[in-house]
């Protein structure tokens, strides 16, 4: 799998210039261009300085973003390029895009995950809900991880502009016994793990259980943008463990389209 995943990276390295144009056009997140006309050259600068890396280097794709790709579609070929980059490194990559249904987009995504992988760059699977994690566990392709309701956090003292440093509000103890009678285990049983950096002083860097194969979903109680999630599910008063999602949701296209059919 490995040989496959490198010799797409020696295709994409072997036509950077024209596939720089296209993307440009389709204007591909900047993270992969410091200039917008130079994506091919800081795509593979970043590669670099990866397989720069010290064998065994444990190491962050993304901290905000996704994996490489125009919408809801991985690019195998900048995949690739990362994957042939991580040879003997120790990644922690996560990703949502799409991996259910039958339709190609989602078909691909797998497949391009799947190699990824088994190649050694380690892809977690990101879950909106423990339910939804059986749903992308099931796959048995990657790790996976969740959100989990805010109650799992340990309370803290959170300072917004960082000039004092946060401290925690209650003990471990505390938390402990708070959060004793939470679900520890997904609807179909798998174990849930809560992420131990949002109870503890624990990093990436110290713990690295997202970097590797596993069983267990690790969670990650709601902060951010997910508080809001969490606050709009309560609101519409969905079942704990059901998507959130409108299901019948249609989009404008969708909805002109079956406009244009009545006319």
């Amino acid at each position: 799998m490995a040989g496959v995943l490198t010799a797409a990276a020696s295709a994409y390295q072997a036509n950077a210039v024209e596939l720089s144009a296209v993307w440009q056009d389709q204007r591909i997140p900047m993270i992969w261009a410091a200039i917008a006309g130079e994506l091919d050259l800081a795509a593979w600068k970043f590669c670099a300085r990866i397989a720069a890396l010290r064998p065994g280097r444990l190491w962050r794709y993304a901290q905000a973003g996704d994996l490489p790709g125009y919408g809801a579609a991985i690019d195998g070929i900048l995949l690739g390029a990362l994957v042939a980059a991580n040879t003997g490194k120790r990644v922690i990559a996560f990703t949502h895009k799409p991996v259910l249904g039958n339709d190609a987009v989602a078909i691909e995504n797998r497949h391009l995950i799947a190699m990824a992988v088994q190649a050694g760059f380690t892809v977690n699977l990101s879950a909106d809900n423990p339910a939804h994690a059986d749903e992308t566990a099931a796959l048995g392709i990657a790790p996976v991880v969740t959100v989990l309701a805010r109650a799992y956090a340990r309370h803290a003292t959170r300072h917004r502009f960082k000039r004092q440093k946060d401290m925690w509000a209650e003990t471990i103890g505390e938390w402990r016994d708070r959060t004793a009678s939470l679900p520890r285990f997904t609807p179909a049983g798998r174990r849930i793990a809560v992420c131990p950096a949002t109870y503890s002083d624990a990093t990436c860097k110290s713990c690295g259980a997202c970097a590797q194969l596993r069983d267990a979903v690790i969670g990650f109680p709601a902060h951010g943008a997910w508080r809001q999630v969490e606050k709009a599910t309560a609101a519409r008063d969905v079942p704990v463990g059901q998507s959130w999602a409108f299901r019948d949701h249609r989009t404008m296209a969708e909805i002109i389209a079956v406009e244009a059919q009545a006319a």
